[in-house]
Formats: structure tokens, sequence, C-alpha cells
């Protein structure tokens, strides 16, 4: 009994391609004459990656910025904390003493020195309680409570 001759490697890579040439048809793989197709050259891409130093500055900025805003954390609570009182204090004066609207009152606080901070300080007010709230979302805020007796009178700080 006889055994078949063994193959090499090369010898199956080399069917397999001729398998695959052979499906792709004869159109494609060859050019008029018997000769092999020229490849043409490929098109560039449409819409390139960026590239990797513009991604790593990109990312450098943010972790520069974070690292300063982190650095800044505690005093931009502070300047928070105290525009927000002095916005609270006029408005409860605009609001419960000159009998204005609230919308009048943020207006004033445009032209307040406040030091940057008066564009982005909001006013809310509780009417049942006879107080105004100012300050800033994560920052903090302050209230000023109206009383006949003694005017508008900023509340407690919790410390």
């Amino acid at each position: 009994m006889a055994t078949p001759p063994k193959s090499g490697a090369g010898d199956k890579l080399r069917q397999a391609w001729q398998q695959r040439q052979a499906s792709r048809g004869p159109e494609r793989g060859r050019a008029s004459g018997g000769q092999p197709a020229a490849r043409a050259p490929r098109a560039p891409h449409a819409a390139r990656q960026p590239s990797r130093w513009l991604r790593n500055l990109v990312v450098l900025a943010l972790l520069v910025g974070a690292g300063l805003l982190a650095w800044q954390w505690a005093d931009l609570r502070e300047r928070t904390r105290i525009g927000g009182a002095y916005a609270a204090r006029l408005g409860c004066v605009c609001r419960h003493v000159s009998q204005r609207d609230l919308k009048s009152c943020e207006a004033d606080l445009a032209v307040a020195p406040l030091g940057g901070i008066a564009g982005r300080v909001w006013l809310s007010e509780d009417a049942e309680t006879r107080s105004v709230s100012a300050g800033l979302p994560l920052l903090g805020y302050q209230s000023a409570r109206y009383d006949s007796r003694h005017g508008c009178r900023l509340e407690p700080w919790d410390g």
C-alpha cells in the first residue's frame, strides 16, 4: 500500500492563489493580450483621522485646564460666595424695598461691580419668606431676607 506524496506548504498556498485568481474571472485579472493588468493607483481617503500629535495636544490642553481649575477652585468658590452675597442683598433691596420686578433687578447686576461674575449670577425669589437668593450653580449661593424692621439682611454663611 503506497502513501500519497506529501505536498509542501508552498504548494497549498499556490493552489489557493490560483483558485482565487480563477474565481475572479479573466476580465479582472488580465489586460488585453494576456498580460496582467496594471493596478490603478488608489484614491486617497476622503476623511482622514487626526494625527497623533494633534490628539495629544488636545489632551494636554484639557489636562492643563483641569489642573488650573482644580488649583483655583477654592478661590473661585469664595469669589462666588462674596459676589452672591452682594447680588442677593442688592436683589432684595431692589425687589422688596423698591418694589421692582426681579427681571429689572437682574439688569442692575449687569452694571454692578461684581468683577466678572455679574453676568453669570442668577437671582431667585421666595415670595413666602420674602427672600432673594443669588449665586452660581455648583459654586455657591447666598440669600438675603427682608424684614420690615431691619430691611434686607444676609443669612448667615455655613462656614
